[in-house]
């Protein structure tokens, strides 16, 4: 994680270390449209850094859930909330909000928490699959050709921003190994969408362009971009090379059934 605890920060968190409500501020806050801010039911994608009031470090890394569903803790749930893709966002955490009374792994009972995150994507599902959801064979994932109805745009606070993309037929092999820039981010925020599903992505910089921007310039360095997307099509246009192996060995077994029976 890039952005550091300043002075001036670490001396406002340690006067606020008894406060019982949550302290958050964006060191870089994107004023993005209130449609574009993360809410519940998001699947929200972040980095952080934890620190105990010592300056410890106690636990750090990346982390995905969706807020609302209560699997992180509360301090997290109202932290993130409200906040927009590619903010860095410093919060301290009374313990009511984090662990309480109850010592967890590093974490001493009744600590107030303090952390450095990234909100790095939002993911909002805008239309389910019919259904509500569908089988594994018809999800995008790694090893498939997936084809997609996408628009994306550079996210600017009065939602205006310039499309630099519009498909109404996009195919992307997911799990190439060389894959870089917005097509991992793709990859990293599609993986699981079924045919037929729409999705809302809010990709920060690290999900998209960083801070060189895309090779003609449509989207700056260190842009968040909006993208409006459906899954159409998931299929494997290049098939494992051993898929035929156990039918040979059959047919030369006497095994093997041809389509008509005989």
């Amino acid at each position: 994680m890039r952005h550091t605890l300043h002075k001036a920060s670490l001396l406002l968190a340690v006067a606020m270390a008894g406060a019982q409500e949550l302290q958050k501020e964006a060191d870089n806050p994107l004023n993005c449209p209130s449609r574009e801010r993360a809410r519940k039911g998001d699947r929200v994608l972040i980095r952080y850094k934890g620190l105990l009031a010592t300056g410890d470090t106690f636990d750090q890394g990346e982390a995905d859930f969706v807020l609302g569903e209560n699997k992180v803790i509360s301090g997290w749930e109202e932290g993130f909330s409200g906040q927009c893709a590619g903010e860095k966002i410093t919060m301290v955490v009374p313990p009511r909000l984090g662990y309480g009374l109850q010592a967890s792994d590093k974490v001493p009972a009744n600590s107030t928490l303090y952390f450095l995150t990234t909100l790095d994507g939002v993911v909002r599902v805008t239309k389910e699959a019919l259904g509500g959801g569908c089988d594994e064979r018809v999800k995008a994932r790694p090893g498939q050709d997936v084809t997609m109805r996408i628009k994306a745009r550079v996210s600017q606070p009065d939602g205006r921003g310039k499309v630099f993309f519009d498909k109404p037929a996009f195919e992307l092999r997911f799990g190439k190994a060389n894959a870089r820039t917005l097509v991992l981010g793709l990859e990293r925020t599609v993986t699981g969408t079924c045919v037929d599903e729409k999705r809302l992505l809010l990709l920060g910089p690290d999900l998209a362009y960083g801070s060189k921007g895309n090779q003609n310039g449509s989207v700056p360095p260190n842009s968040t971009v909006t993208v409006e997307l459906e899954v159409t099509r998931v299929r494997n246009k290049k098939p494992d090379s051993n898929i035929g192996l156990g039918f040979l060995e059959d047919l030369a077994n006497g095994r093997a059934k041809l389509p008509n029976g005989r």
